[in-house]
């Protein structure tokens, strides 16, 4: 069992990048260095692209291979993003790119267990995940978490949390803002979290995907900001939600440099690099998201409201992201739960099951409030409403 800060055994059998070691000394030549080491071409690609001739001339190496830690630019503009947005001073080679959040979350999930450890994953949470724990040979312990702060805003988390650690106790996985609850985490909340990881030498893993888009001017907190957390935190981000490009595959990671270097080395074995050219799409709009993403974050404020009074029924008013995360189980009259999934599919909406976000959440349904424009979005709640409730009288 690894634990803080330790690595699985899987580490010491996969060898890093053949270049790795070279890296430096390769740097050092700059311009002069002849490359004749990796299967590259250094022709550039002889038909049309879709894409605008500005950015393939700027950037004439978009065909090719970079660095696997990712492109220097980019990772330059997100060290000033990390600072002002998230409070933490990291340097370039702490950061590391990734093929979407999924990859990052995927190889933290190898690097970090062995066959038999456990994570702590607080639910509802992202359904992919709890099977990255079981790939990895590792086993979820599932905790109903979100829901339960909306219920008691008041809860002690570290006496709560304490209750699910054992000896086999490898990480915790804390997703805030949260998908599919909406829920985000206050400072003294994430405080709590973060005392339950020192006290028992425990990862963290922070998924931080909807990180810019909290509503009503509500703080979004890295808890690898906090006190003696960064060393022990893997933080996660992604371009697909505030920057609007999920179709990117594109992610980030940040953690201490050693950390890094592990994750990498567990990546390189599956996907070696992110896309090149993806990440010189991605600089500009990291540099400028002040200007830009206010303005989405208030369109999606309002889209959530539209949704928030157009539901007939309670719901808890998501605090950040995409979804709203509700039970439907004293809306069935007398039909079975899937029967209510299957009829909403009839009537030409779809929604998303809650068992898959974890074992307490089966009679849940999560609805999404940002993937339709409005009009759309006003029909589908309607035609939902009519599922669960019949027509207006």
């Amino acid at each position: 069992m690894p634990g803080f800060p330790y690595f699985s055994s899987r580490q010491d059998v996969i060898p890093g990048s053949v270049f790795e070691k070279f890296q430096a000394k390769m740097a050092s030549h700059g311009q002069n260095l002849m490359k004749l080491h990796i299967g590259d071409t250094y022709l550039p690609t002889r038909y049309p692209l879709p894409i605008a001739s500005s950015l393939l001339e700027e950037h004439p190496d978009y065909n090719r291979y970079c660095n696997t830690f990712g492109l220097g630019s980019l990772r330059e503009v997100l060290v000033d993003k990390l600072l002002c947005d998230n409070s933490l001073q990291v340097s370039r080679d702490q950061i590391l790119l990734t093929a979407g959040a999924t990859n990052a979350l995927s190889i933290s999930m190898m690097t970090l267990l062995n066959d038999g450890d456990e994570v702590l994953v607080l639910s509802p949470a992202w359904p992919f995940f709890f099977g990255m724990v079981k790939v990895a040979g590792g086993r979820v312990v599932d905790v109903p978490f979100y829901m339960k702060l909306y219920e008691e805003p008041g809860l002690d988390i570290a006496d709560y949390l304490g209750e699910f650690i054992t000896d086999k106790s490898v990480a915790l996985y804390l997703n805030t803002p949260n998908n599919p609850s909406g829920k985000v985490l206050s400072h003294g909340q994430i405080e709590q979290v973060a005392e339950v990881t020192r006290k028992h030498d425990l990862w963290v893993i922070s998924d931080e995907a909807y990180d810019g888009l909290t509503f009503d001017d509500r703080p979004h907190i890295s808890i690898a900001s906090l006190p003696d957390m960064f060393e022990r935190t893997i933080s996660i981000f992604t371009f697909s939600k505030s920057l609007m490009f999920a179709g990117l595959r594109l992610g980030y990671l940040t953690a201490a440099e050693t950390v890094v270097k592990c994750l990498n080395k567990m990546m390189v074995h599956q996907i070696y690099s992110p896309s090149t050219l993806a990440q010189h799409m991605m600089v500009q709009p990291v540099a400028t998201r002040a200007e830009w993403l206010p303005a989405v974050r208030q369109h999606y404020q309002q889209l959530r409201d539209v949704m928030a009074q157009r539901l007939r029924l309670d719901a808890p008013l998501p605090e950040a992201g995409y979804f709203f995360f509700f039970p439907v189980a004293e809306h069935l009259h007398g039909r079975d739960y899937w029967e209510v999934v299957e009829a909403c599919l009839d009537e030409g909406v779809a929604v998303a099951p809650g068992d898959s976000f974890g074992a307490s959440y089966g009679t849940y349904i999560r609805l999404c409030f940002t993937g339709e424009p409005r009009e759309r979005l006003e029909k589908g709640i309607d035609r939902f409403n009519m599922v669960l409730f019949g027509r207006h009288k």
